[in-house]
């Protein structure tokens, strides 16, 4: 009797586990919508610049919770991240790529900079009362490069 109800208690708990592991929460942020191609923008140039902008999404979600958690040290970190990644050069004349790009492209890259450099700052400091508007200028920036890639210089 006592080995019968070892077995089935195992067999309830098994299964209550593997229940558990089935139906357990996913812990990565739903993406949400992605951006239409630009038809202007051969695919090329747009593959080069979705490696690009793939990373800059994921640090950008990333700030996002580490703003609305009030986490100073993890904001100063992916913002410094942000500043620190490499930036498009302006093009010269034999540029295909840069060349497809506006020049308002290349203001707003080094909006987003200065503006991720402030963030840290603010981060830096625990200025809790500034973070929310640092955060919004750099997102303010993302949105009007969006706006550029999308529609061109209009």
């Amino acid at each position: 009797m006592n080995t019968r109800r070892l077995v089935v208690s195992s067999g309830v708990l098994a299964a209550v586990v593997a229940g558990a592991l089935l139906l357990r929460p996913a812990r990565t942020l739903h993406r949400g919508p992605e951006m239409g191609p630009p038809a202007r923008i051969p695919p090329a140039a747009r593959a080069v610049i979705a490696t690009k902008m793939g990373r800059h999404a994921q640090q950008l979600n990333t700030l996002l919770m580490s703003v609305l958690v009030l986490d100073d040290d993890g904001v100063a970190r992916i913002a410094g991240e942000i500043f620190d990644e490499p930036q498009l050069a302006r093009p010269t004349a034999e540029d295909e790529l840069n060349g497809l790009l506006p020049a308002r492209f290349f203001e707003l890259q080094d909006a987003l900079r200065a503006q991720a450099r402030e963030v840290v700052a603010v981060a830096a400091r625990h200025d809790r009362a500034r973070l929310p508007d640092s955060f919004a200028q750099l997102t303010k920036t993302c949105v009007a490069c969006h706006a550029l890639y999308l529609d061109g210089d209009r």
